[in-house]
């Protein structure tokens, strides 16, 4: 069972949804994933916490109300400090959205957009380091940019979080490896489908990806693209929840760590 106990700064370290229906989503990602939930105890900003083995996987909110903030499932990036880490995303041309905050003792974090309009978060750990649990099945396996500009993006994360990028020849065109360290943490990639907007997507481990495409669609979401056989890497299908959710399904070819 691959786990977690902490993330250094400027890796993927946790992921959540918000969505106009909780108990709905809990229900999807219930079929989908095996979750299982506790609730938060805060009042004032409620909020479910997904588990696999009794770990924590990921995170289910609602979307506040009066909020112009969409449907998605978010990436949050781990850093020492927000309050630094959003004096470089506004010095690199980015905007803050929301924050920065306290989540009580769960930490500290922010939203932000980079220059493209991608939303991400930022993460500063407290009791709450991020996915102690990945990938597996129902569990958090990569995270990637889907990026009209890359130009414009890439620059934009080196500068916040140091990372460094390598591309290739991909299976639907180039790829590039993102970096942190001496790590490969993430990918980018220009976005093949133009209805999908600049956004960082999520990806999900899953024993059988046409089990999870059936699941989802019987249940009310649908299918963007896929199943696409990757080599060496597995079966990847793009999908939609019930309440307008992107995100991504992979079959892993092999076990990781």
């Amino acid at each position: 069972m691959p786990t977690r106990d902490g993330y250094p700064e400027g890796v993927p370290s946790w992921t959540d949804l918000v969505t106009p229906d909780v108990e709905g989503a809990k229900s999807f990602y219930a079929d989908l994933f095996g979750w299982e939930y506790t609730e938060g105890d805060s009042d004032s900003m409620p909020y479910t916490m997904a588990q696999r083995n009794g770990l924590p996987a990921a995170g289910i909110g609602e979307v506040p109300d009066g909020s112009a903030m969409p449907t998605v499932w978010s990436t949050y990036f781990a850093v020492d400090d927000v309050d630094a880490t959003v004096a470089k995303i506004t010095d690199a041309g980015g905007s803050i959205m929301m924050g920065p905050m306290e989540v009580e003792e769960a930490g500290r974090m922010a939203f932000a957009t980079d220059p493209t309009g991608a939303i991400f978060g930022i993460w500063q750990a407290g009791n709450h380091f991020g996915a102690a649990i990945v990938n597996e099945h129902g569990a958090l396996n990569w995270n990637e940019l889907l990026s009209g500009d890359l130009d414009t993006a890439l620059p934009f994360y080196a500068a916040v979080f140091g990372h460094t990028f390598e591309t290739s020849p991909g299976l639907i065109g180039p790829y590039t490896a993102v970096s942190a360290g001496d790590r490969v943490v993430a990918g980018a990639m220009h976005k093949g489908i133009v209805e999908i907007p600049d956004s960082w997507s999520v990806y999900f481990a899953v024993d059988d990806a046409t089990k999870a495409q059936e699941t989802t669609t019987s249940r009310g979401g649908s299918i963007v693209y896929g199943p696409m056989d990757i080599p060496n890497v597995g079966i990847i299908t793009g999908l939609v929840d019930p309440f307008g959710a992107h995100f991504t399904v992979i079959q892993l070819a092999q076990p990781v760590d």
